[in-house]
This record gives C-alpha cells, sequence and structure tokens, in this order.
C-alpha cells in the first residue's frame, strides 16, 4: 500500500513537471504566434502556419517509429540498455534521411516560395526533430528535470536573440527565414548537455544489430505509424488541401483561430509524455484498477479545463477581437468557436489513445485512426467543393468525433484480464 502510494505521489510530481514545462512552451508558442499574427500578413502567417505544421507531422513519424516504443517499450522490459541502444540509433539514422528528403524535395517547383530559403527550413526541422527526441527520452526515463532545463534554455536564449535582433534592428522586419534560423541555433544550444550524454549512448550502441533488434519494434511502429499518418489527415490534412484551393492566405485566417488552443494542445501533451510510460509499468504488473484510475482522472480533467478555457476566451472575445486580431482577420470568431469544439474532442481522443498505446494495440489504434481520417478527408473534399472555407475546421471536428468512438470501444467494457504482449529484442 505504500509503494502504490508512494507511486501516485511520483506521478502527481512528474505530472507538475512537466505541466510547467509543458505551460512554458506553450506560453512561447501563444506569444510567438500572437506577435507573429498582429506583425506579418495572412499570407505570410499562412506560410509559417505551413512550415510548423510539417514540422508537428515529422514529430508525429518520429513519435511513431522512435519516441513511442521508448516510451512504452523501455520503462516495461527488464533490460532496457539494449532498446536505448536501438532507438538512439534509429533516431538518428531517421534525422538524416529527413534531412536528405527536405532538401531533394525543396527544388521542386511546386514546393518552392519566396519566404524562407530551403537550408534554414531543413536545418528547422532536423533541430527540431532532434530535441523532441531528447525530450521524450528523457521524459520516458521520468528525468523531467532534464526536460525542463532544456525548454527554459531554449525559450531564454530565443528570447535574449529576439530581443538583440529588436534593438539592431526592427521586430517587423524578422522574415521566415532568420525566424527559422536563430530557432535552430536556440534549439542546439539549449539542448547541448543531453546531446553530450546522447554521444556517450551512441559510442556504445553496436551498428551491426540495428536492424535484428529493431525488427521486433517494427512490428508494432508500423501500426502506429499508420495511426500517425491517418491522425495528421484528419487533424492538419486541411492546411494542405485549403492552401491549395484558397491559398496561403486562408491558410493564414483558419489557424490564427486555432492559436488560442495551442497551449491547450501543450497541456494534453505533458499528460501523456507522463502517463504513457506509467500506464505501460501498470499494463506490464496487470494492475487494471489503478491503469482505469489514472485514465478517468486525465479524461475528467480534460472535460473540465476545456470548458473552463473556452468560457474565459467567450467572455474575454471582445478584448481580443479588438486588440489582438488586425484588421485582415474580420469574422474568425466563429472559426474559433469550431476550435473550440475540435480541441476538447482531440484532448480525449489523445487521453484515450495513449492509454491503448500503453498495452501495446498499435493496430487496432491504427484502425481507428483510419476510420476519422476518411470521414474528415471526405468531409474537407465537400465542404471544399462548396467553396465554404469557413467550415474547415467541421472536418476536423468529425474526424476526431469518429475516432474518439472507436478508441472508447477498445477500452470499454474493461476487459477482465489485460492481454501482454512483448516484443523480444536481441
Amino acid at each position: 500500500m505504500c509503494h502504490r502510494a508512494q507511486g501516485e505521489v511520483q506521478l502527481k510530481g512528474s505530472v507538475t513537471i512537466s505541466m510547467i514545462d509543458q505551460g512554458l512552451i506553450s506560453a512561447f508558442n501563444f506569444a510567438i504566434n500572437l506577435a507573429l499574427i498582429k506583425w506579418w500578413s495572412p499570407e505570410a502567417f499562412g506560410v509559417y502556419s505551413i512550415v510548423f505544421t510539417l514540422s508537428f507531422a515529422l514529430i508525429s513519424f518520429q513519435n511513431a517509429l522512435i519516441n513511442t516504443p521508448y516510451a512504452v517499450l523501455v520503462p516495461a522490459s527488464k533490460q532496457p540498455q539494449a532498446l536505448r541502444h536501438t532507438l538512439t540509433i534509429s533516431n538518428l539514422l531517421f534525422l538524416v534521411l529527413i534531412a536528405l528528403a527536405c532538401q531533394l524535395l525543396q527544388q521542386l517547383p511546386l514546393l518552392q516560395q519566396s519566404h524562407s530559403g530551403a537550408t534554414a527550413i531543413t536545418v528547422f526541422f532536423v533541430t527540431r526533430l532532434l530535441r523532441e527526441y531528447l525530450r521524450c527520452r528523457w521524459a520516458a526515463e521520468l528525468k523531467l528535470g532534464h526536460v525542463l532545463i532544456v525548454d527554459a534554455l531554449f525559450v531564454l536564449l530565443f528570447g535574449l536573440a529576439c530581443a538583440g535582433w529588436a534593438i539592431l534592428y526592427d521586430w517587423q522586419t524578422l522574415r521566415l527565414s532568420t525566424l527559422l534560423w536563430l530557432m535552430s541555433l536556440c534549439q542546439i544550444l539549449g539542448s547541448a548537455h543531453l546531446l553530450w550524454l546522447e554521444w556517450h549512448l551512441l559510442r556504445q550502441a553496436q551498428w551491426r544489430n540495428l536492424f535484428s533488434q529493431y525488427a521486433p519494434i517494427w512490428r508494432q511502429s508500423r501500426w502506429s505509424l499508420v495511426g500517425v499518418t491517418t491522425t495528421e489527415l484528419q487533424n492538419r490534412g486541411y492546411i494542405f488541401v485549403v492552401g491549395v484551393l484558397f491559398g496561403a492566405t486562408v491558410v493564414g485566417f483558419i489557424n490564427a483561430g486555432r492559436v488560442f488552443f495551442g497551449p491547450l494542445n501543450i497541456v494534453t501533451s505533458a499528460w501523456t509524455r507522463v502517463a504513457k510510460p506509467t500506464l505501460a509499468r501498470l499494463f506490464g504488473d496487470n494492475d487494471t484498477n489503478r491503469f482505469y484510475r489514472i485514465l478517468n482522472q486525465g479524461l475528467m480533467a480534460f472535460i473540465l479545463f476545456n470548458l473552463l478555457f473556452s468560457g474565459l476566451l467567450w467572455l474575454m472575445w471582445p478584448w481580443v477581437n479588438q486588440y489582438l486580431m488586425a484588421d485582415n482577420y474580420a469574422g474568425v470568431g466563429w472559426v474559433t468557436a469550431q476550435w473550440a469544439l475540435a480541441t476538447l474532442v482531440f484532448h480525449l481522443r489523445a487521453t484515450a489513445s495513449a492509454a491503448v498505446q500503453a498495452q501495446n494495440r498499435f493496430k487496432p489504434l491504427a484502425l481507428t485512426t483510419l476510420w476519422g481520417a476518411g470521414f474528415a478527408t471526405l468531409a474537407l473534399l465537400i465542404i471544399g467543393w462548396l467553396g465554404q472555407s469557413e467550415w474547415v475546421v467541421l472536418s476536423v471536428i468529425l474526424g476526431e468525433a469518429v475516432a474518439l468512438l472507436l478508441v472508447f470501444k477498445l477500452l470499454w467494457p474493461i476487459p477482465t484480464a489485460f492481454a501482454k504482449p512483448e516484443a523480444k529484442h536481441g
């Protein structure tokens, strides 16, 4: 009983540190978005939104192949060091492939644009993926202090860089390429101490056994990859469809309404980052009661949190619309209301999905997002055909709602005993 209470205290402490960390990142992203909405044109902000959406998509693929297997398998393993070696090498190869692919794809005429150079975008993608891997790796080890230091240093360094730019030049002259270079440099400098630890891990790893050791991980992560792809389609596919059908200006308009809910999504990441390895341990111990108690507490917390935040935003909207939104974003209130509902459904789906991932049930989870992506894509195509860009967010709501219902079906009714599939690692 004492061990159980100690475990719950440790979980609450880890969640608290993770919430502080994600709150810091959320405030940073929120401030950047508001500044760019105010000073950049909708078209420039639309291109920025597309670049950052692509970075989130790449992080999702990284989560499927590297970060989620680390968070689920390493905490539950009796011999985790071999897994650490395998996944850190796999992440290095993933970064190299992403860098090469980004540079080559940006040479295509269709993907060329005037707001930023190809190298700046590629370097930003690689440094962001590297930082995200380090954050997820140490969060899975429940060393949340390391994660907090990395993010605090990044925010501090970027703040100093922006202040220096504002003093020497003018904040409104900051171009997308310069912004990406500053972020890339600050991400590397802020992660320096964890990169040093990672270098020692890489030196101990055995490269010749990589494929044989990753093979059992791949048997699960391939389904997670399918799930990630379909989730990206239902969550962020609208950006590319809207960009093609309506242009970057409309992308900026739609994403301006989403800006207010970015901090809430970061809170979800904080919870799942800590809950996933914790639930994986409970799953390994076949502790059904605690597993579902933590899951239910997470679901209820996000319902209350979303309702409170949306109500507060509704009360403050006249002031927000007048002072934070420029004339170019007139009528964005309706889009913002749609994002409030979409964010609530997304948080519930993400929380429940973390529990399914902790059970190593990647294939059925992938099928839920496949159905969700199908409904979202169909709705998006109909909206595009009708030319009603202000209803685009409805496709996200529909896709998330379908996926949520199917994920709930995987978790309830509660099974009498957990099945415990476990990959073997050479």
